[in-house]
């Protein structure tokens, strides 16, 4: 990702608040959380870059455990050129797994920050906006199965979006995770418990109450995530049916099916004794003091799952139960998986692998579940859009049994598909319009989550009627929409709750 900013641009010897006043207007923008600084795209100059805005206070010290902190204003301009650090994380994988060797994730500890609770937002400049007009925002969760994952990753760079679409917003998030965001601690009360999807909820109402100010209209926000990212998407809106603040979501290989739901567990009582902090009388404050490197390393030397926990807040044991009764909020949705999703659990030096197992994988983890979420939504009258992603292009599944993997959708999504890589090459001119229509019903959705897709000419989901209503991308030969029915997909799944 290369910018041009104003900033580097000026002799190192004069100080932010003169850099500030010898940059255009536009990149100066005023925040709850202060007076951001932002830089513009290195290439064109039609698309602003604000990273790593503060929009909560660093949750450390006294502050690990607690709900996140609106962020007080900060007196001094910042400096928003620059990612923030990715929340802490311990994930050790090998070369042999495709998701190490392209840019879906972040590995290395030595950049980690418990003051992570930063999002970036890419936004048109003047040159690339219509007088008068407002933006829709796109606002995006990542995945990372609650434990690792962060914004700084080559593959969620906003840029291609905003500049090759009109009138869009993109905005990208930091929440804790693992043991940070999730501690699922005895001593905790449950508010305290889903730290994580608190930031999430947090970083949404930032975006709300200034995206104005970046152009953005916060009537039209929607929320889009990946995976456990799609999860939380999901969750959210059961846990904020009467002010959602967003007009829709999509939902990206994952729902609340998919994400953590019956394989919650606690393994604060193993890791605290591994710190020293099982055997003392109030377990909490003394975790507060274990420095987060010593945590971090500790996580990584075994195999401990922090996720969320049934809180009755932000994560429920009854989201069939709270759909039917009105306790979601009943916004538009589009969602789908990629007809390979368990592929990326073979190493990339296997010969051949089992696709039996991969297609059933594919079936009980994702589409099932997907299509009992669909089901429920499509009862209590909420319009839907499903899609299978089918891509398989070199550049991103360089063994050909990967196929349309799970995450593989992602640079296609964002238009980050020709990010140098170990398996870089040009890309192919159907992989172009692949991503370009994608990318175009993605925001087609966005802007007007109610009627976009119909515009595009995609069926609604309906569930009485299978006739050509799954929409299938990335099918070889061809860079549009091939309309099919679902049955070779549903017939494997339930049927329908009396």
């Amino acid at each position: 990702m290369k910018y041009f900013s104003i900033l580097g641009s000026l002799s190192a010897g004069l100080d932010l608040a003169h850099a500030l006043s010898q940059a255009p207007p536009e990149l100066r923008v005023q925040t709850s959380s202060g007076l951001v600084q932002g830089i513009y795209n290195e290439s064109t100059s039609s698309v602003r870059g604000f990273l790593g805005i503060p929009y909560a206070e660093p949750p450390i010290d006294d502050l690990r455990f607690a709900q996140p902190q609106r962020k007080s204003p900060l007196s001094s301009p910042i400096n928003a050129s620059a990612f923030s650090k990715p929340c802490p994380q311990a994930t050790k994988l090998s070369n042999e797994f495709i998701l190490n060797v392209l840019p879906y994730t972040i590995w290395s500890s030595e950049i980690y920050s418990e003051d992570c609770l930063y999002l970036n937002v890419w936004a048109p400049a003047s040159k690339h906006t219509k007088p008068g007009n407002k933006a829709a925002v796109m606002i995006f969760i990542h995945g990372g199965d609650f434990g690792y994952g962060g914004t700084s990753i080559a593959y969620y760079d906003g840029t291609n979006i905003v500049r090759d679409n009109e009138d869009v917003i993109v905005v990208t998030l930091n929440y804790r995770l693992n043991f940070f965001g999730f501690p699922n601690a005895p001593g905790l009360e449950p508010s305290r418990q889903n730290l994580g999807l608190q930031d999430q909820r947090l970083a949404i109402q930032w975006v709300y109450e200034n995206i104005a100010q970046f152009g953005g209209d916060p009537e039209r926000m929607i929320v889009f995530g990946q995976s456990v990212g799609a999860a939380s998407a999901d969750m959210y809106t059961y846990a904020y049916p009467q002010n959602p603040l967003v007009k829709g979501i999509i939902m990206q290989s994952g729902n609340y099916l998919t994400g953590p739901i019956l394989r919650y567990q606690s393994n604060w009582e193993r890791l605290s004794a591994a710190v020293g902090c099982f055997f003392v009388i109030d377990q909490i404050s003394c975790m507060k003091k274990v420095p987060m490197q010593i945590i971090v390393d500790t996580m990584a030397d075994g195999a401990y799952t922090f996720l969320p926990v049934p809180d009755g807040l932000t994560y429920f044991a009854d989201y069939r139960s709270r759909a039917m009764s009105g306790n979601i909020a009943k916004v538009p949705v589009l969602a789908g998986f990629n007809d390979r999703e368990l592929a990326f659990i073979y190493s990339l030096s296997s010969a051949a692998i089992n696709e039996t197992e991969v297609q059933q994988d594919t079936l009980n983890f994702f589409n099932c579940p997907l299509l009992d979420e669909l089901r429920i939504r499509s009862e209590i009258g909420v319009p839907s859009w499903r899609y299978v992603y089918h891509g398989n292009f070199s550049d991103l599944s360089p063994k050909p049994w990967l196929g349309a993997y799970h995450s593989s959708e992602i640079p296609m999504v964002f238009g980050t598909y020709n990010v140098t890589t170990p398996y870089s090459k040009p890309a192919t001119s159907l992989e172009v319009e692949t991503s370009r229509y994608m990318q175009g019903a993605w925001v087609a959705f966005a802007k007007d989550p109610q009627n976009g897709l119909r515009n595009y000419g995609w069926p609604q989901f309906n569930d009485k009627s299978q006739a050509n209503s799954l929409v299938n991308l990335g099918v070889e030969g061809t860079s549009s929409a091939v309309l099919s029915s679902p049955d070779v997909w549903d017939q494997h799944c339930n049927p329908p709750s009396l």
